[in-house]
């Protein structure tokens, strides 16, 4: 019974009945191309979160919360659309970027903690 390689479309006769690929090299290329594809589709996202957690970081510094302005946040770089969680503190909802969390204000200022 001849089977045909997902990766270079050979026909070849497999071995085991669980045998996907015509080699061991296509199976590693074939899901080395398949991660390469995910981490394409995601590097915009992930940027965008390292942005926005470098300047939490930055903003926060060594102290344990920070008050800033919404418009200060925003021409730093920061992109409000991109969070990895949100949580909840002290019944309200904190967005999260990893390992700090952010909430707006009444008057607009956004307030920051490092929650872990």
């Amino acid at each position: 019974m001849q089977q045909k390689d997902p990766l270079t479309g050979e026909l070849f006769s497999p071995k085991r009945s669980n045998q996907l690929f015509a080699s061991g090299e296509n199976q590693i290329r074939y899901n080395n191309l398949k991660a390469q594809e995910t981490r394409k589709v995601k590097a915009s996202i992930h940027r965008y979160l390292d942005k926005n957690r470098t300047i939490l970081s930055i903003v926060l510094g060594n102290n344990k919360e920070v008050i800033q302005s919404r418009d200060f946040l925003l021409g730093a770089g920061f992109y409000f659309a991109y969070h990895t969680h949100n949580i909840r503190k002290n019944n309200e909802i904190w967005k999260c970027v990893y390992d700090y969390a952010y909430r707006s204000n009444e008057d607009s200022s956004i307030k920051i903690i490092k929650h872990i």
